[in-house]
């Protein structure tokens, strides 16, 4: 279930009425949008356009969803992800200069020697960036750890600039490479403040971009220390109680945190505060750093758990005509069939229930793992149909 779901990622509805047509085909999967059978076939002609038909005046992509039940008449809304702006706390406190091999114990600092632990963390980032996954995500760069030790300030307001303010991606993915290479491991870890801190700018850029849902993805490789610092100090607990009122506060941020190195579940501590559940911990090598990275861009954008579309003025919804047509971001339908909870969803097709389940009144709708993984892709879409009989059909 996506974290940033219960903290304001859904999806705009559209209404578009239209009449479902289409006929069904004999292996029950239609090459469509399963629940509501998006056709990805259309005419056999050869003009290459065989994905385009026509409907009551409309003319149709392959992903626009039509019922595969044979003259019934529906309502279609179309989403759209809302905007996600990410902003990465990035970790440059002296143990990060370390080999990955080590813990990074209190006050071990390795300058100048082998593997640092920055370096694939840095690789890894460069190619997050660049992936055309990333595209129309908007990110900006911050930093903890960057003061001289000893001089450390405990401060959120020291932590509340951008290094690189967020802006959209791709553009944006130079100017935070180019500020992560310039910038070298160098003193202690005041976690807590770094977060209060990202929460501060990220709730002012938020004020100034409605409509957009936000984001803290902490990067740090160790505990919270400072340990050489005369007047404050930093804990686990201090980090975990930041994340908290940074989600509990009026921009209700969720604070993602991606640990590189070893010895790090009890930063699981700080996402767990932060409304993600757990961290995402990797012990070393640039694709394994990368693996995570797209594990919470994928989290981040999910939409699992949807509203169900109000129906029109003066009809009730009857819940066994609805669907959900799922289009991937190559234009693909993707069957999604209707599931009795999340014990009947399949690892591989998916599928979407109700929660509560029937008789009782359903307050939402949510997509099964699978299905949230097609549609947390840059130009996936989803489609609600209503007024159509539910397909129930899964894949064999």
């Amino acid at each position: 279930m996506s974290k940033l779901g219960r903290v304001g990622l859904c999806l705009l509805a559209i209404g578009v009425a239209w009449s479902c047509g289409g006929g069904d085909d004999d292996d029950g999967e239609g090459g469509g949008s399963g629940a509501s059978g998006a056709t990805s076939g259309g005419d056999d002609d050869d003009d290459g356009d065989s994905g385009i038909g026509n409907v009551d005046g409309q003319t149709l992509n392959t992903c626009d969803p039509s019922a595969v039940t044979p003259g019934c008449t529906g309502e279609i809304y179309e989403g759209e992800n809302i905007p996600l702006d990410l902003f990465i706390m990035f970790d440059v406190s002296c143990s990060m200069s370390c080999p990955l091999s080590t813990t990074g114990q209190r006050g071990q600092c390795c300058p100048g020697g082998p593997d640092p632990r920055i370096d694939p963390t840095r690789e890894a980032m460069v190619q997050f960036l660049g992936d055309p996954a990333s595209a129309g995500i908007s990110m900006g760069l911050g930093y903890f750890g960057h003061m001289e030790i000893g001089a450390t300030s405990c401060e959120p307001a020291d932590y509340a600039n951008a290094a690189v303010p967020i802006a959209l991606l791709p553009d944006n993915a130079d100017p935070i490479v180019t500020s992560l290479y310039a910038t070298d491991p160098t003193g202690e870890t005041p976690t807590h403040a770094a977060i209060a801190g990202a929460c501060q700018y990220v709730n002012e850029w938020a004020a100034q971009h409605p409509g957009h849902a936000h984001a803290i993805l902490l990067v740090t490789d160790g505990v919270p220390e400072v340990n050489d610092t005369r007047t404050c100090d930093s804990s686990v607990d201090q980090a975990a109680a930041a994340a908290t009122e940074c989600l509990n506060g009026a921009g209700a941020v969720p604070t993602y945190v991606l640990g590189i190195g070893l010895a790090l579940e009890n930063l699981n501590a700080i996402a767990a505060a932060g409304g993600t559940e757990q961290a995402y911990l990797v012990e070393g090598t640039e694709g394994s750093v990368l693996d995570a990275l797209n594990a919470i861009r994928a989290d981040a954008l999910i939409p699992c758990d949807l509203t169900i579309p109000a129906p029109p003025e003066g009809e009730i919804i009857n819940y066994e005509e609805i669907n959900i047509g799922i289009c991937d971001a190559s234009g693909q339908a993707v069957v999604t069939y209707y599931v009795e909870g999340v014990e009947g969803c399949d690892p591989v097709n998916g599928g979407w229930y109700y929660d509560p389940a029937p008789p009782a009144t359903p307050e939402q709708i949510s997509l099964c793992p699978a299905t949230c993984n097609t549609v947390s892709v840059i130009g996936a879409q989803l489609f609600f149909t209503i007024g159509c009989e539910t397909q129930t059909q899964v894949p064999e």
